[in-house]
């Protein structure tokens, strides 16, 4: 084929290619299908005080907690999936160490619920295969927010001192135990 016909061929492959990419036939996200929520940039009152709560007990074990400066994603029961979330990081050695998620439920008993299934979920075998076998979970409840981190010794790069971050963010809140 010469130049100014595979200029043709590669021209009408292309117009094919564009025309099948606007069919109608082409699955389109539904108004009903709501992209997940993304980490929050600004927080309200009672979760800015949790913030500040977290803070002060991370600080007071010597580190310190700022926004998390790349996603993160916990496994999370369906119920989790929607609710706003902050999350945070512990200035700890390891990358995938020292992450926080604080949720923030439309009120107290909502979110007791919400940590209740959380905690029921990362004590199940499911909620379990995405993390480490020694990992600790800790959820915690404090107003209309739910507090979410964990810990593996195996997976840290300084154990003592992410057990330590772990223990103070632990601190924080009404404790809701998971059960593994």
């Amino acid at each position: 084929m010469s130049g100014p016909r595979r200029l043709a061929a590669l021209a009408v492959a292309a117009m094919l290619v564009l025309a099948a990419c606007a069919s109608a036939d082409r699955p389109t996200i539904q108004a009903d299908e709501v992209p997940l929520p993304t980490p929050m940039r600004s927080w309200g009152p009672s979760m800015a005080a949790t913030v500040e709560q977290l803070q002060a007990a991370v600080a007071a074990s010597g580190a310190r907690l700022d926004t998390a400066g790349s996603a993160y994603r916990p496994s999370e029961p369906a119920s989790l999936l929607q609710l706003p979330r902050l999350v945070l990081r512990a200035d700890l050695a390891d990358n995938d160490d020292g992450y926080v998620v604080v949720y923030q439920a439309p009120d107290r008993a909502s979110a007791s619920a919400r940590a209740t299934e959380l905690a029921a979920y990362l004590g199940s075998g499911f909620g379990q295969t995405n993390y480490p076998a020694d990992t600790q979970f800790s959820v915690g409840l404090l107003d209309d927010t739910i507090v979410f981190t964990t810990w593996s010794s195996r997976r840290s790069d300084d154990p003592e001192r992410a057990a330590s971050v772990f223990d103070a963010i632990a601190s924080v809140g009404e404790p809701v135990e998971v059960n593994k």
